[in-house]
């Protein structure tokens, strides 16, 4: 706690049970003694944390929708807000086929599967490394029907329409990133986060190529950063005339 890591002792019980394979009435059993190997990893935890490292980085999985996903330093970190992106999709009727904007680790498009939310799913990412990522997880939950596929959403074009597209995009704007917490500006992966300029820009894109990409009568589901911007945002789509329907996060904001 003295280091600024607010849930420290729940930490370490999770860490040592999931690390090696400790059953939680074993931990209260006082006579429960370490092996050197054992005290060397959970040293080099507790120092990583020390230095803000995420936990989840550490443990190497994120939790998202009831399921862990592979995580590394070359995805975003599933956040719950997410979530809500498949709650609102499992009131609607199945989709055919769906993209997934940025797709990182993979969990949204992934998800789509799980929940059967649409028949045929696409990622797409400008970043390799995050890609690799996403197919690990696609073959942990045993999926093989999922594309991942590297683009350059901002400066290429797609060349087929959707009848669901669905992104997390990076929102942060770059003025605001210079002041993100340590734990996440030093460890999560700058493109996933900001787009280096207004925090817009992805939207901007969406709204000047959404006739091209999405079918007619189909559905664009984004999530938004801060609830401050959502005349900035609803200006830049009713620009080319799409309707917006907000949806409010756990916290009540407008996501």
């Amino acid at each position: 706690l003295q280091h600024g890591v607010s849930n420290a002792s729940k930490e370490v019980d999770w860490f040592i049970r999931y690390t090696f394979n400790i059953q939680k009435h074993l931990l209260i059993d006082q006579e429960f003694i370490f092996n050197k190997t054992q005290k060397y990893i959970l040293k080099d935890f507790m120092q990583r944390r020390i230095s803000q490292e995420p936990f989840q980085y550490i443990l190497g999985t994120a939790p998202f929708y009831g399921r862990d996903f592979i995580v590394n330093k070359d995805v975003l970190i599933p956040r719950p807000e997410t979530e809500i992106i498949i709650d609102i999709l499992l009131q609607k009727e199945k989709f055919d086929n769906a993209l997934d904007v940025g797709t990182g680790s993979g969990n949204l498009a992934i998800i789509l599967k799980l929940e059967n939310i649409a028949n045929h799913i696409t990622g797409i990412d400008i970043s390799v490394p995050a890609l690799n990522i996403a197919n690990q997880n696609m073959h942990r939950f045993n999926i093989k029907d999922i594309h991942f596929i590297y683009h350059d959403f901002l400066n290429k074009d797609l060349s087929k329409k959707y009848d669901l597209i669905v992104s997390n995009p990076p929102y942060i704007s770059h003025l605001d990133y210079k002041n993100l917490e340590p734990h996440i500006k030093n460890y999560e992966p700058a493109i996933a986060l900001t787009d280096y300029s207004d925090g817009l820009i992805f939207y901007k894109r969406f709204a000047m190529i959404l006739k091209n990409i999405l079918n007619p009568e189909g559905m664009l589901l984004l999530e938004v950063g801060i609830e401050s911007t959502q005349n900035s945002i609803d200006s830049i789509f009713k620009k080319y005339h799409f309707q917006t329907i907000w949806h409010k996060d756990y916290n009540n904001n407008y996501r």
